[in-house]
């Protein structure tokens, strides 16, 4: 398979562009955004399909807003020459495959063109870039060896990553010995809610007889519905009897008459062959008593034995062969119409999924009326709001255990934030400090204040004297004068010996000021650092109340989730209650409901069909058989329905040439003899006929004859129109049917069976209000709801242990056949694709190592010419590439019967040298035969390297725009 043509109706920056490729080497160069890598998409694209709008992948949809798609040309060993386009449509895009000779497919016929190949397996092994190649410098030994062995083996990649997802996930459902796992916690919790139910169930024991009555009669109950169900089909099946009476009686009338009819049989075109041997009798005799006479002397002379009944009834058969032809025409018409029908059927049964005969012929009889179809979307619509209500829930939830995981994220935080042990015996310490500054400050300034006193005392007692003398002076009292001044100088000496200067004091208060300042250098930073703590608690006891109350609203939440998954579940279970009817398992989409409806009608529209075709087809056959029965007598020679025509017509012919040998054997002398023995024989075998005939008919005369014949058109008549009668009768239940009553009979029972269904509804009626009463006292007695809270949340918890064990059963499952399917891979695929790999990767460096193997332990290793064995990763950036292309080179190769595709090359070659890339060069030269080869490169070098490549200037395309169209 190769492109020949890319034709962009709009992708990415590229709008209305034809490309022209050969077959060989084709160079796409172009600088850097010049749109190689758009092209490169684009026929992946093309091939396989738009990526979903949510897709990691870019879907390249035109930037000028134009149509989206295009078309890529192939010519094809198998399918000649095809274009495939791909539009704007469903989510991959509408394709369409047109083939050479006119015709058309849609994505049936691109899977057979591109071998059932999907994306990722394509480019698993055709198309890889420098991107992935520069990936091998970042991985380790094991992770190189596991690249290197996918690109040897497809499949193995995916294989492996499966089976790592599948390991994580096991492993986070089941451990023997652990405790976090989904279905440890699980079995813990259903442990204890069993010893809950234990417990409630102990106290509701006086409550059984009770309980046991009110299952009495909901025993009894079931029982007067299975007697009212089948008194109810009973009275169905009198019904419908009562409708196909008339038929019955026909029926019966029919089959009285046909018994008193004694003719059952009459042969086939009887009386036409009667009345044409008659007339060719008198005819033959008028000739035989004319040449009477001359009789004798021909009998003396020659007695033929020619077979002329034989011969009569072989012309016969040769004369209806255009009737037996028409015949062979519509036996075959009908079978290959029933086996169209049949085909369908089994398609149709595939479609819905069921295989068992049970379970088809129950679809037969399946209701799928406008009613029944209704219901099913009420089922649907109630199931979708209940998910919906549920996904919200889970929503909710997912939302508020982000927020918690925050909160916890957000206190782990701030308590890396924590102040120190330190800082916090600081601020401890400094309430005393400060508590220590402050009387320290008081002490100082009272002795201030007495110093000052002392001085206001001294002024005082001066001012005592001075006072004293002028009053003493003035009054000539000297008395005066002298107790004001003992009293100033007796004050000064009392002031004086108080306040003497202490060194000791003076110490003191100097430490007193040190410790002041001191405190005071301290103070902002102490500030700060109370501050911080005080911050600290604060958002601390913020974040805690935040987190209680989102705990609160989780549990909340995961209440109501629990909920709606509870009503999911019920939705569930009533609409696959109601997909059994149609024998369908599994869900359904609600699209599917009209067509699951259509299939159903026009599947039993068939049966119909195909019982009728049977019907005309026994009837045909049973002409068949006569004939083939009549011509193997004739030719005496079995006959089948292949070959009789040709048999009767040899046979005949044969006849034919015997008997004209016989006659020009004769002496011409012999003549008349010959015609009047061949007159007697004919006068004979028309008696003979017209005896058979009689002889068939079972009558002796003619008048006998005719009589008969009137009598077996009437015997055909009334067969048919029994066998309509009974085909009518068929399309009814055996049952409604095969009822030995009469009318009366019948309306007798119905009568009665009316009256059993009053009796048994009257009874119903009466248990019913006693199950209500008793109900009622059963819910006044059990006014505690924990017990049933706890039964639905154990039976809850039990449901979701066995989803949780299916699912670990089916991972488990998965991965077991997943890692046999790897080992089967690497023992029968990979030897012959090493072999192929090792001469490449020879090749790729230059004869610098001999081998490439993979070692015990599933490592690659490569073996230099003088025997030292390199592990992956000891190869440089360039060797480990090259062992990469290698493989990937030798895998395509084995793959080349069945998936000759094109290799997609963008820029793989930038780690190589100039020796190197030489020999790249060599080797893509040398497969160019087998594959395609499509090479993206910014390199302007590398245009050059290929003598008869086909080089496409990828910034020249926007220049040379041009759309071919079908």
């Amino acid at each position: 398979m190769y492109i020949h043509k890319l034709v962009i109706f709009g992708f990415g920056q590229h709008e209305n562009v034809t490309i022209n490729l050969k077959q060989g080497i084709n160079v796409f160069y172009g600088l850097n955004e010049a749109g190689k890598t758009t092209i490169q998409q684009f026929i992946l694209h093309i091939l396989f399909g738009f990526p979903q709008k949510n897709a990691q992948q870019l879907r390249y949809e035109p930037k000028a807003g134009g149509k989206y798609g295009g078309q890529v040309h192939i010519i094809d060993d198998e399918f000649g020459n095809c274009i495939i386009e791909r539009v704007k449509g469903k989510a991959i895009g509408d394709v369409t495959v047109y083939f050479e000779d006119g015709t058309r497919g849609y994505e049936e016929a691109l899977a057979k063109i591109v071998h059932g190949y999907n994306r990722e397996g394509f480019e698993a092994i055709f198309s890889f870039s420098v991107h992935q190649l520069q990936q091998l410098e970042h991985m380790s030994e094991d992770e190189l060896s596991k690249v290197l062995l996918a690109s040897g083996t497809t499949g193995v990649d995916q294989l492996t990553k499966l089976e790592k997802d599948l390991d994580k996930k096991i492993g986070e459902l089941f451990k023997k010995s652990g405790k976090n796992p989904t279905i440890n916690k699980q079995i813990e919790e259903l442990r204890e809610s069993d010893q809950i139910l234990k417990e409630e169930r102990k106290k509701l024991e006086e409550y059984d007889p009770t309980i046991l009555r009110l299952q009495q009669i909901t025993a009894e109950l079931d029982d007067i519905k299975s007697t009212e169900s089948m008194q109810l089909k009973e009275q169905q099946n009198l019904h419908i009897f009562r409708q196909l009476y008339p038929l019955l009686q026909k029926k019966e009338q029919l089959e009285q008459e046909l018994q008193s009819i004694l003719q059952k049989g009459f042969p086939t075109n009887g009386v036409h062959r009667y009345e044409l041997y008659k007339d060719k009798k008198i005819e033959v005799q008028a000739i035989l008593n004319q040449v009477q006479q001359e009789k004798e002397i021909i009998q003396k002379q020659l007695k033929v034995g020619f077979d002329d009944e034989r011969y009569q009834r072989l012309k016969n058969l040769n004369d209806q062969d255009s009737e037996w032809r028409e015949w062979n025409s519509k036996v075959k018409s009908l079978e290959n119409d029933i086996e169209i029908l049949q085909q369908e059927k089994i398609a149709q049964y595939r479609l819905l999924g069921i295989t068992d005969y049970e379970q088809q012929q129950a679809l037969e009889q399946t209701e799928v009326s406008l009613e029944q179809e209704d219901y099913f979307r009420q089922l649907v619509k109630q199931l979708e709001e209940n998910e919906e209500q549920y996904r919200f829930g889970q929503r909710t939830l997912e939302q508020l255990q982000k927020e918690l995981a925050t909160d916890e994220q957000k206190l782990d935080n701030l308590f890396e934030q924590q102040p120190s042990d330190y800082e916090i015996e600081r601020a401890a310490n400094w309430s005393a400090k400060i508590q220590r500054i402050a009387e320290v400050k008081a002490t100082l300034n009272h002795e201030v204040k007495v110093t000052k006193s002392t001085k206001s005392v001294k002024l005082f007692s001066v001012a005592i004297a001075i006072i004293a003398i002028l009053i003493g002076i003035s009054q000539s009292n000297w008395l005066v004068i002298a107790i004001g001044i003992i009293v100033a100088f007796a004050l000064w000496f009392i002031l004086d010996n108080g306040t003497v200067p202490n060194e000791d004091n003076s110490v003191n208060k100097e430490a007193l000021l040190r410790e002041i300042r001191e405190f005071e250098s301290q103070q902002s930073e102490m500030e700060q650092l109370l501050t911080k703590i005080r911050q600290f608690e604060d958002r601390i006891t913020l974040l805690q109340e935040q987190y209680d109350d989102k705990k609160v609203q989780m549990k909340e939440a995961q209440q109501a989730v629990s909920k709606f998954n509870m009503y999911v579940e019920q939705s569930e279970d009533q609409l696959q209650l109601f997909l059994k009817r149609f024998q369908i398992s599994g869900s359904l989409q609600p699209e599917l409901l009209t067509e699951l409806f259509r299939q159903v009608r026009e599947f039993q529209q068939k049966s119909s069909s195909i019982m009728m075709k049977e019907h005309q087809l026994e009837q045909l056959s049973a002409l068949v058989n006569e004939r083939i029965k009549d011509a193997s007598a004739a030719c005496e020679i079995i006959c089948t329905r292949e070959n009789l025509s040709a048999t009767v017509q040899s046979v005949y012919f044969n006849m034919t040439e015997q008997q004209q040998l016989v006659v020009t054997a004769k002496e011409k002398l012999q003549q008349l003899e010959n015609i009047i023995d061949e007159k007697t024989n004919l006068h004979k075998s028309y008696t003979n006929e017209i005896l058979h005939l009689f002889e068939e008919a079972d009558v002796e005369t003619a008048e006998d004859f005719y009589r008969a014949d009137e009598q077996f058109q009437l015997y055909k008549d009334n067969f048919l129109s029994l066998k309509q009668v009974e085909e009518q009768l068929a399309m009814f239940d055996e049952a409604s049917v095969n009822v030995q009553l009469n009318d009366i009979e019948s309306q007798n029972l119905l009568e009665q069976i009316s009256a059993t269904l009053l009796s048994l509804q009257e009874k119903k009626d009466k248990l019913l209000s006693e199950h209500a009463e008793l109900q009622a006292k059963t819910i006044g007695l059990l006014s505690d709801e924990k017990y049933g809270i706890q039964i639905q949340r154990f039976e809850e918890q039990k449901a979701a242990l066995a989803e949780q064990a299916r699912e670990w059963a089916i991972n488990q499952a998965i991965a077991t056949a997943i890692q046999e399917t790897m080992r089967n891979l690497k023992e029968k695929r990979l030897p012959a694709v090493l072999q192929n790999a090792e001469r490449y990767f020879i090749q790729l460096t230059g004869g610098r190592y001999d081998t490439l193997e993979i070692n015990s332990e599933s490592i690659f290793e490569a073996v230099a010419e003088d025997g030292m064995r390199y592990t992956i990763d000891e190869l440089s950036q360039a060797t480990k590439e090259q062992a990469y292309i290698a493989l990937r080179f030798a895998l395509a190769d084995s793959l080349q019967q069945s998936a000759p595709f094109p290799i997609i090359m963008d820029d793989p070659f930038v780690h190589f040298d100039r020796l190197r890339i030489g020999n790249m060069v060599q080797l893509v030269d040398s497969i160019q035969t087998k594959h395609q080869i499509l090479y993206f490169t910014c390199h302007e070098n590398m245009i050059d390297q290929w003598s008869k490549s086909f080089v496409i200037h990828v910034s020249n395309l926007k220049s040379e725009r041009r759309l071919t169209s079908i």
